[in-house]
């Protein structure tokens, strides 16, 4: 059961929260231990984040779509201004490892808080 009734929230709230890595259930828990090791449970309400233990795969799924699609958009940039230059690599793949570090949470938030909405999380 919803602490805060959070479900009735409006939905930028709802998403601020979900970016923020705040549980769905109570609003108050955290979905990560630090920068980037996710809970496997609220340390307020007990909510459990896992759902089957697809909740890594989704978001890895997600980031990887993310990802590539970014590398796409930003190499035929590159490609197209500049041509292939000798750093080509080596700048796609500080822009990958870039966008996984911005994406992690923001991706892993916003799937737990899609999970809890469906009721599969409880």
């Amino acid at each position: 059961m919803s602490v805060t009734g959070s479900k009735r929230l409006p939905l930028p709230k709802l998403l601020r929260s979900a970016f923020l890595g705040y549980c769905p259930n109570c609003l108050l828990g955290r979905l990560f231990n630090g920068l980037m090791r996710p809970r496997s449970s609220c340390n307020v309400c007990g909510m459990n984040f896992e759902y089957e233990g697809s909740t890594f795969t989704m978001t890895a799924f997600i980031h990887y779509m993310l990802i590539c699609l970014f590398l796409t958009v930003e190499g035929l940039t590159l490609g197209l201004i500049f041509g292939i230059f000798p750093g080509f690599m080596v700048v796609l793949g500080t822009s990958a490892m870039v966008l996984f570090l911005l994406l992690h949470r923001p991706v892993r938030g916003l799937w737990v808080w899609c999970l809890w909405r469906m009721g599969l999380l409880e």
